[in-house]
């Protein structure tokens, strides 16, 4: 996560390419509240970066929203909702809510 945080966008961008969110969705799938934790964290960190890369470039898409949903992220992430624990639960529904369009319910 650190490298997500404190690192630059060519250095994200790079770690993207090099199949960074292909571990990070292999790795939502884990029933350890603590490692989906961080992983949650590092998402939505890779989704800020590609946000900044898309305006800076004028990209209509933030590529790093499409290589996760390319790879299965989005329904992993959306089952997560129903993760029992609550800080899982939050982190999965800030991306959804900041980065997805949400159905209503009727």
């Amino acid at each position: 996560m650190n490298a997500t945080q404190k690192g630059s966008l060519a250095q994200v961008a790079k770690m993207v390419e090099n199949g960074l969110l292909e571990c990070l969705v292999f790795l939502l799938e884990s029933k350890d509240a603590e490692v989906l934790d961080v992983v949650l964290r590092t998402i939505w960190q890779i989704l800020n970066w590609g946000a900044i890369f898309a305006r800076e470039n004028n990209c209509e898409e933030n590529p790093f929203l499409l290589e996760l949903d390319n790879k299965g992220g989005v329904t992993l992430i959306e089952k997560l909702q129903s993760h029992p624990n609550n800080d899982v639960y939050m982190k999965a529904l800030r991306i959804l809510e900041e980065y997805f369009e949400l159905e209503t319910p009727f």
